[in-house]
Order: structure tokens, then sequence, then C-alpha cells
């Protein structure tokens, strides 16, 4: 069923593969979020969670968009994923001082700041991921 599942995805153009994505891991981060921010004993409590569960979700990402998003991608799987976790150090930090100021400073409910950094850093996050991380010549494109 998995492997049905990943020639499905496969077929698909590539933006619908990224969405596919988006989709799984916006699901598999509340989960992960949700979890952190339970567990999590420091202050403040929605930064610090929110920060934990992106690191965490690096590895899980970059893996979804290797092998579903970009699978023709010609970079080695170490070369992409150091890209990642560098062109992620940005988007960490932009969601860390956003969320901070909208749990911290507006004293919005961690949930809705969770969401709204998730909106925020995504566009952010597909730039870097397509012109950065999984950037270069793919099996099949032309010379």
């Amino acid at each position: 069923m998995l492997r049905w599942f990943v020639n499905t995805v496969h077929d698909q153009p590539e933006l619908v593969r990224i969405a596919i994505v988006a989709v799984m891991g916006t699901a598999l981060s509340w989960v992960t979020y949700e979890i952190v921010y339970f567990l999590n004993p420091f202050s403040p409590r929605a930064p610090l969670s929110w920060g934990m569960a992106f690191t965490i979700g690096i590895f899980r990402q970059h893996h979804l968009h290797r092998t579903l998003s970009f699978p023709k991608a010609r970079l080695s799987y170490l070369s992409s994923l150091q890209r990642e976790i560098a062109a992620s150090v940005l988007i960490l930090l932009i969601g860390v001082i956003l969320n901070y100021s909208l749990t911290q400073v507006f004293d919005l409910q961690h949930r809705v700041a969770w969401g709204l950094c998730l909106v925020t850093v995504s566009g952010i996050e597909y730039a870097l991921m397509k012109l950065f991380v999984f950037s270069g010549r793919r099996e099949g494109d032309s010379l």
C-alpha cells in the first residue's frame, strides 16, 4: 500500500506533490507541537515548543519532500539534508521570533500563534526549498 501511495504521488505534477507533503507535514507538525508543548516545562513555553517541534520536523519534512516532492533531485540525500538544515536556521529564527511576539507581546493563544507562524514561514520555506535545498539539475532535465 505504501508503494502504491508513493507511485501515485510521483505521477502528480510537482505542485500537487508539494501540496500533498504540505498537508501530511502540517498534520505531523501539529501532533509534534502538541506533544512538545505538553511536555515542555520551560518558559516562554509556546515559542520554545514551536522551535523544538520545528527542529524535530526538519528531518521528517526533508525526507518527505526528498521522497515525494522532488524524487528526481540529483543532489545526494546528505547534500540536500545539509542544505535543508542551513535554510531551516533562517526559518527557525523567524518562526521563534514571530511566535514569541504573538504569544508573549500580543498575548495570542498558542495554537493560533502556531498556525500563524506556520502560514508565515511556509512561503519562505517553499522558496528556499525550491531555489536552494533541491535546486540543480534533475533527472530528465535537458542540458
